[in-house]
């Protein structure tokens, strides 16, 4: 019997887990999303679009062509009033005549080139700053991406771990059943030590079932970040990496994205302001005009004609009153430039506010990480040494049993505070705006 339990008792308490090279890691996770994720795309389409709106505003200070054609048929040509004495009449009396023919064909083109329009000159500035503006729109787009795939990989790996421990358990759970009921036949047990062990391992049981479930809803958010379909397979490496981030220094650059898009809804709001100033100024426009007008009429006296025209001109356009309608946008303008200042008084903040919280947890994770790894090698030799001594007859299979749950717990511990640790990090690149490269 000491042979078996000897035996029984050399099996290895937690078995090493082996990555597949095909595996996926998480910085091939986050390259994948940063080009596949829906969101993104999506971010790059409206990138594509400020393009295409840039083109609009350039195209209005280009030459305007428009062509113009007007067909008349008069079924009664109406007529004017002149005086009669034009025509040899009696004074202070009229007449009414009708001048033209039935049929009559107007065709026109016009081409007119803005000289002056300020407004146009100040929305070609804006549209330049609308591309800024697009650009880190999806640049946030990304980092936002990014964060969620980091995060959503870490808890995965955690789930993984935590499943293996509890598998782990179950063989160890197993291992002592084997070891009690050994005993229970030998009168050195109680019937019941089996039971309880039966429980413990249906419980084990359950909650694989519960993590595995866990597990398989972040793979497949990772499938839907990274734009795979659900039906793709995709296998993620769950080791988790145990070496130590470096600390975070005490002086760092703040990149923050949000921060450039606010500087640039600043610049906006302040040349839609000069836009709206400028309404106030007149705009001179040139144009020229060919036009040809066809006159006719049927019958036994049929008669066509073409009358030709050209000419040249300048247009003055100049809005002197509008209701102090350009007044109140002006007034509505400056609310929002305040409203801008305000959120980037708030914005830096919580920058402020994020990076001493994210050092802070760093650092309280860099020593939990320390102690853990301490109470996982004392835990180690703990249970070592009461298998010795259960080997030896001097303590129960409850001390085994103890003994060995603490040395899962210690194993736990230890990697929650490594996925923690990675997390503090995440935090800490996400405060400082490092996540991605730019």
């Amino acid at each position: 019997m000491k042979t078996l339990l000897r035996y029984l008792l050399t099996i290895p308490l937690l078995a090493g887990s082996v990555a597949s090279a095909q595996d996926a890691t998480l910085d091939q996770l986050v390259t994948k999303a940063l080009s596949g994720n829906y969101s993104v795309q999506a971010a790059r389409l409206d990138e594509l679009k400020t393009e295409a709106q840039i083109a609009e505003v350039k195209a209005s200070g280009r030459p305007q062509v428009n062509l113009a054609g007007d067909y008349r048929r008069y079924l009664k040509i109406p007529g004017q009033v002149v005086p009669a004495s034009a025509f040899g009449g009696p004074e202070g009396s009229y007449s009414v005549l009708a001048f033209g023919l039935p049929y009559n064909l107007s065709t026109s083109l016009q081409a007119t080139q803005p000289l002056f329009n300020q407004s146009l000159l100040i929305a070609t500035k804006a549209a330049k700053v609308s591309r800024d503006l697009s650009q880190l729109q999806t640049q946030k787009t990304k980092e936002d991406v990014a964060y969620t795939v980091s995060a959503t990989y870490y808890n995965l790996q955690a789930v993984a771990q935590q499943i293996s421990f509890l598998q782990t358990n179950m063989t160890a759970t197993d291992r002592l059943i084997k070891i009690t009921d050994l005993l229970r036949q030998n009168k050195l047990a109680k019937g019941i030590d089996v039971d309880r062990l039966q429980l413990s391992k249906t419980a084990s049981q359950t909650h694989i079932e519960s993590l595995q479930a866990t597990y398989n809803e972040l793979l497949n958010t990772l499938k839907f970040l990274t734009g795979m379909t659900q039906t793709d397979s995709l296998r993620v490496r769950t080791a988790i990496d145990e070496s130590v981030p470096v600390t975070p220094a005490n002086e760092y650059t703040i990149n923050r994205t949000d921060l450039q898009l606010l500087d640039q809804q600043k610049n906006l709001n302040g040349l839609e302001q000069r836009n709206i100033k400028a309404g106030f100024t007149p705009t001179v426009s040139a144009y020229g005009v060919a036009n040809s007008t066809v006159y006719a009429t049927g019958g036994d006296n049929a008669y066509i004609k073409n009358v030709p025209g050209y000419w040249l001109g300048l247009q003055l356009n100049w809005s002197v009153f509008d209701g102090l309608a350009r007044k109140a946008r002006l007034g509505q303008k400056r609310i929002d430039e305040q409203k801008l200042d305000v959120q980037t008084r708030q914005v830096r903040e919580s920058i402020s506010l994020d990076i001493a919280n994210a050092r802070n947890k760093f650092l309280v994770e860099q020593t939990n990480l320390t102690t853990n790894q301490g109470q996982v090698e004392l835990a180690g030799k703990v249970y070592t040494q009461t298998q010795l001594q259960f080997k030896e007859g001097t303590v129960d299979i409850t001390d085994v049993v103890q003994a060995e749950n603490s040395l899962r717990d210690a194993q736990n511990n230890y990697l929650n505070t490594l996925v923690n640790l990675r997390t503090a990090e995440l935090n800490w690149k996400k405060a400082t705006g490092t996540l991605i490269s730019r």
